[in-house]
């Protein structure tokens, strides 16, 4: 059986803490517990704006996960490894 491919957006703003801080966070877990086998995309919403209404994304860091399945979403600077796990692995 094959393992499941992962699409994941994560929202940020800038390189303020917070953001740098979920960034580093989500692709430290992908790397670990994904690899080989994910898409990650990194939107800042300063310089893509735009992007924000479609993805209903109101606060950044988001994390959103597209597939598998259903779209699930997290919010906040991706520190607890529990709820990062909950959120992106099926």
């Amino acid at each position: 059986m094959d393992s499941p491919q992962y699409a994941l957006t994560l929202f940020i703003t800038g390189a303020t803490p917070r953001s740098v801080k979920a960034v580093e966070n989500v692709q430290a877990f992908c790397g670990r517990e994904l690899e080989g086998r994910y898409e990650l995309e990194i939107v800042d919403l300063y310089t893509n704006p735009d992007r924000a209404q479609p993805a209903n994304v109101i606060v950044a860091p988001t994390l959103i996960r597209h597939a598998p399945k259903p779209v699930k979403l997290l919010v906040g600077d991706m520190s607890d490894t529990q709820r990062l796990q909950s959120t992106i692995v099926v």
